[in-house]
């Protein structure tokens, strides 16, 4: 009896819980697909996290549901609770719906073949994309956490001198001094002296979170072309704000042009990227080589880099048109940059202004790439086709861009066919730029999605 009432209080348990799973994925969804957005950041932030792994994961969100589903009929879960059986048959419905956002990750091929081809006018070689019938597409498919074989990785490296060490635990304490560290991805057939390129990566997080872990596959991909790849921490909780992040990857660059030809580096070939605030901290980065004002006690120190990718980044925190679906200008003010006064006093809109990458077009003197996903409800599509056009008209250095059609905010963080695609259009356009390139067949064809084999980790 007592076995009996614990497994019908079991099967009420699960039922419940398929019923809520199920009706949060459902409409989840709907948002993923729609692209829908509220005035709260906080909520924005949940619903692009969730919607991000529908968008980029739809496959293992119905493998997950099959699992439950087969839990409950072995239970007999499914038999005894017409709740279950209802949510069974919406689910029908999700799972087409799943079916067409892993469908529809497929629509940026056409987006960045193009992008290719014009590379392939400039290079004279024909990229060819991966399918379904490519091995590595299946790979990757299966196991989203992939990385090269053969690489070593140097972790936590602090890059501060010892008065910029005491200078920060005096302010914020140790754990902010921790936090002035960046990574060091080394191919192993790279050695001292090797002069390879270098990818200097920022990670986003709102300027307030994140860190120099949470890499995507850009980062990976980079590294089995036998580019060094630096991943950089910055402050994010300073009690001064805004600029000490800037400032921060500032002192990372120094460290990296100090040191980088001991890992076998090229310090005159650094690439500097980033995505969202990361995107917006590399963009700047780029436009403001040695400004003394962001270089306290290294004014005199090159920190000129050659290229830039700038990914879902807020290249206009001004945003005079308003295109935020919340309060950004006033955010960034009184969390990000700790000012006082309201975001619409004109001393500061001149400080949001200056650290708009959109402000600074003119001053930039290297390539840009911009990628941007067309339903980012975070950062706004608007803005990054505003940074393009504007860049084009007012600067003579090249930009390219790529929108990324079905795209999140930081869709790229994520394995899926999106991601896959928008990195292999990322990595040629380094390669072009700035490194080197596969070989080419007889025919002048290369396929970038068969270039290394990647191991499997867990």
């Amino acid at each position: 009896m007592l076995l009996e009432l614990g497994m019908s209080s079991a099967r009420s348990m699960w039922a419940l819980s398929y019923a809520t799973a199920s009706f949060l994925t459902l409409v989840l969804t709907w948002v993923a697909i729609t692209g829908a957005a509220t005035k709260s950041r906080t909520v924005n932030i949940a619903l692009c996290l969730l919607c991000n792994h529908l968008s980029e994961l739809p496959l293992t969100i119905m493998f997950t549901d099959a699992c439950f589903y087969t839990w409950l009929n072995i239970t007999g879960t499914f038999q005894e609770s017409i709740l279950v059986r209802f949510f069974y048959y919406t689910n029908i419905i999700t799972a087409i719906a799943l079916i067409y956002l892993f469908r529809r990750s497929f629509e940026v091929q056409e987006a960045v073949q193009t992008f290719l081809n014009q590379l392939s006018k400039e290079s004279k070689e024909w990229v060819e994309l991966p399918g379904l019938a490519s091995p590595r597409f299946w790979q990757q498919l299966l196991n989203p956490f992939h990385w090269p074989w053969d690489y070593t990785l140097y972790q936590n490296i602090p890059y501060w001198v010892q008065e910029e060490q005491l200078s920060a635990q005096k302010t914020d304490g140790w754990q902010s001094v921790a936090e002035m560290e960046l990574d060091i991805y080394k191919p192993s057939s790279i050695q001292g002296g090797d002069n390879t390129p270098v990818l200097f990566y920022i990670h986003g997080g709102g300027w307030t979170h994140g860190s120099k872990s949470l890499i995507g596959p850009l980062l990976t991909e980079m590294v089995s072309h036998d580019w060094i790849v630096v991943a950089v921490n910055y402050r994010t909780t300073s009690k001064a704000g805004y600029p000490t992040q800037l400032i921060d990857c500032k002192r990372a660059l120094r460290w990296v042009k100090d040191e980088i030809r001991t890992f076998g580096g090229d310090p005159n070939n650094i690439v500097v990227a980033g995505d969202a605030a990361g995107g917006q901290l590399a963009s700047l980065l780029a436009m403001t080589p040695n400004v003394a004002e962001y270089q306290p006690g290294f004014e005199k120190v090159d920190t000129t880099v050659q290229g830039c990718i700038a990914m879902s980044a807020d290249l206009d925190l001004v945003d005079a048109k308003n295109y935020s679906n919340y309060d950004a200008r006033g955010r960034f003010i009184s969390a990000v940059a700790k000012r006082s006064g309201s975001a619409e006093s004109a001393e500061n809109l001149k400080f949001l202004a200056e650290h708009s990458p959109r402000f600074r077009i003119k001053e930039s003197g290297v390539p840009f790439l911009v990628v941007h996903g067309d339903i980012d409800t975070l950062t706004p599509v608007q803005s990054a086709r505003d940074f393009v056009t504007e860049f084009r008209s007012n600067c003579r250095s090249p930009i390219s861009y790529l929108e990324v059609p079905g795209g999140h905010h930081c869709f790229h963080l994520l394995s899926s066919p999106r991601s896959w695609y928008t990195t292999i259009a990322a990595a040629a356009w380094l390669n072009y730029n700035f490194g080197r390139v596969s070989e080419t067949d007889t025919k002048g064809k290369r396929a970038v999605h068969e270039l290394v084999e990647w191991g499997w980790t867990v």
